[in-house]
């Protein structure tokens, strides 16, 4: 087992390396607890981290609201694969037919085609996910529900609003109520008891020079509670929250979850999973699968504005490891010292993706160029000097979270794709710096052959 000595210095080392403002980590394992924190909550301040030190979670949110449903199946007043019409009667998006189809597994697997990042901004407000719904009754769905993986904000969202239709109260005061409290964590999604704690703000990190800088907004995005951009723990909460998630209780004995709800949250759910999601193998309800088969490893990560989590939980080995970082460069840190650490302590390893242009396969060029659209933007694809190309657009309102984590929204680039594997229409893309890669996938084809979907990180739908 690490000492909190050893975990300490790995991860003070680690944040200097990549000009992590402040951390904090903990690996729990059977019964035995290592903890380490480092640097500051605010290089403004100077404040130190401090053990109890709220960190913005990010998407780790998503497990919990994946938990605080099935907690609502548990009862029987929720149900997995009953259409979302039958909680939410006036949902609707600009293609009807395709949001009748949607279920609530769907919401939690991530293959609802309900748009992936969507960032109006809203107000404030208990109502916030009501006023959601009817927002995203503008926006389309991608593809058929059900058939693929495509990362979705604004399921979370729509899970959200199911809750609060189910318990009358807010998505917020049902995660406080069923998750936060009975658990003892301290954690919150309340700006005013935020003022009262220890709290890290987001930083920027100049690649260039390493310089770092406070994000010029503590929290934005509410309507995305239920996705990610509002609840705020300290590594101790995380690392109860991954204990929950081995047998279902709370420390004083009380269950949280049933063991069928446990099993039915980290069965896979994709025969295909090919270039979803780097460093995962499969997708269960609310959790990423890092390790399929009977010793499975759970994981989840999140980013905020200037911020980066990660949560891992190890049913069988009766293991939880979790980092919280303050800058936008913690994904490097806390990448680099998971992966040490499920090396030496568990001989366990996130899966390598292999999406390198090569061997190259040869294909009509021609059945893949066109237009591909989605609510994240757009992706055009056309022929240049006998060369497929690859142009993603982003959509002017993701420009927002690009300025407010320092990044200046740029023109995008038309970036070679290679076939690599012609019967299941798989390309590797060309990221232009070495051994950078990206995958990128066709789907469907239509009546003429051609595909109506394509992948580059999430799904996007031919336009007529």
């Amino acid at each position: 087992m690490m000492t909190s000595e050893e975990l300490t210095r790995r991860l003070a080392d680690l944040a200097e390396e990549n000009s992590v403002a402040g951390a904090s980590a903990a690996l729990w394992h059977d019964g035995t607890l290592a903890k380490a924190e480092t640097g500051t909550v605010n290089v403004a301040t100077g404040a130190p981290v401090l053990p109890h030190t709220l960190f913005a979670a990010g998407s780790v949110t998503k497990v919990f609201t994946a938990s605080l449903a099935m907690t609502l199946v548990d009862e029987g007043r929720l149900h997995l694969d009953t259409p979302v019409r039958t909680y939410l009667p006036d949902f609707k998006l600009t293609n009807s037919e395709r949001a009748a189809e949607i279920t609530v597994r769907m919401l939690l697997n991530h293959s609802s085609g309900l748009p992936g990042d969507y960032m109006p901004d809203l107000a404030p407000g208990d109502d916030v996910l009501e006023r959601l719904m009817r927002e995203l009754a503008t926006l389309p769905v991608t593809g058929v529900p059900g058939q693929r993986w495509s990362y979705s904000n604004m399921g979370m969202g729509t899970l959200g609003r199911i809750i609060e239709v189910l318990t009358g109260e807010s998505y917020h005061a049902a995660l406080s109520t069923r998750i936060l409290q009975p658990l003892g964590l301290n954690a919150t999604a309340d700006a005013e008891e935020l003022l009262l704690r220890s709290v890290a703000v987001g930083h920027t990190v100049d690649s260039a020079t390493g310089d770092t800088h406070r994000v010029s907004r503590l929290r934005a995005w509410p309507e995305n509670g239920p996705a990610g951009s509002r609840l705020w723990l300290d590594i101790d909460a995380l690392i109860n929250f991954g204990r929950m998630h081995i047998d279902g209780t709370a420390p004083d004995g009380h269950r949280i979850l049933s063991h069928w709800a446990l099993h039915e949250m980290r069965a896979p759910q994709f025969d295909d999973y090919w270039g979803c999601f780097p460093m995962y193998a499969n997708y269960g309800l609310g959790w990423a699968i890092v390790r399929e088969g009977d010793d499975p490893i759970l994981s989840h990560g999140g980013a905020n504005l200037g911020m980066h989590s990660t949560l891992y939980v190890l049913p069988k080995q009766k293991a939880v490891l979790a980092v919280l970082t303050n800058s936008t460069t913690g994904f490097q840190l806390y990448s680099a010292l998971c992966e040490s650490v499920l090396k030496e302590c568990f001989d366990a390893h996130s899966p390598a993706p292999s999406y390198r242009p090569e061997p190259a396969v040869a294909v009509d060029a021609d059945q893949f160029t066109g237009d591909y659209q989605s609510p994240n933007g757009r992706v055009t694809i056309d022929v240049q000097d006998g060369q497929l190309r690859l142009q993603l657009t982003q959509a002017p309102h993701l420009d927002a979270w690009d300025r407010l984590n320092g990044r200046t929204p740029g023109d995008s680039q038309a970036l070679p794709i290679v076939c690599i594997d012609r019967e299941r229409s798989r390309f590797s893309m060309d990221l232009g710096s070495p051994g950078a890669f990206a995958p990128v996938q066709f789907y469907d084809p239509g009546t003429d052959g051609r595909p109506t979907l394509v992948r580059v990180g999430t799904l996007y739908e031919r336009t007529p």
